[in-house]
């Protein structure tokens, strides 16, 4: 009996090890490149980076950013963003991806509440 009550415990670690804020990221990441990448482009092998938070972008930095996501090669040009807000700090992660064999990779920057994303750049 004590055997199938620890079997149960890990189990219920495990799923509350596999959900946090690194899930929400890459999460709200993919959602994102689903809704904003080309039409036709088959995306494979998705890895990403630790999320990390960063204070070296402010908001003209994001207002760039966006501005230079209007040219990127691989993404729609009409991206919608949330409503602007001032920033004081961000969350980052890099994503590293293949279309048809070639290796990308990108840059996200998402709101500290990990509910939308910010900006991002073709690295």
């Amino acid at each position: 009996m004590k055997k199938y009550l620890y079997i149960i415990i890990g189990m219920f670690l495990l799923l509350f090890a596999s959900c946090g804020p690194q899930q929400d990221a890459e999460e709200l990441v993919e959602q994102f490149m689903e809704q904003n990448m080309r039409e036709g482009l088959n995306i494979s092998g998705i890895h990403f980076t630790d999320i990390d938070s960063t204070r070296f972008v402010n908001d003209s930095v994001v207002i760039s950013l966006r501005h230079q996501a209007k040219r990127a090669s691989r993404y729609q040009g009409n991206i919608k963003y949330a409503p602007d807000q001032p920033f004081k700090q961000l969350i980052t992660t890099r994503v590293r991806y293949y279309i048809e064999e070639k290796e990308y990779s990108d840059t996200y920057y998402l709101d500290m509440d990990l509910t939308r994303v910010v900006a991002f750049k073709e690295n």
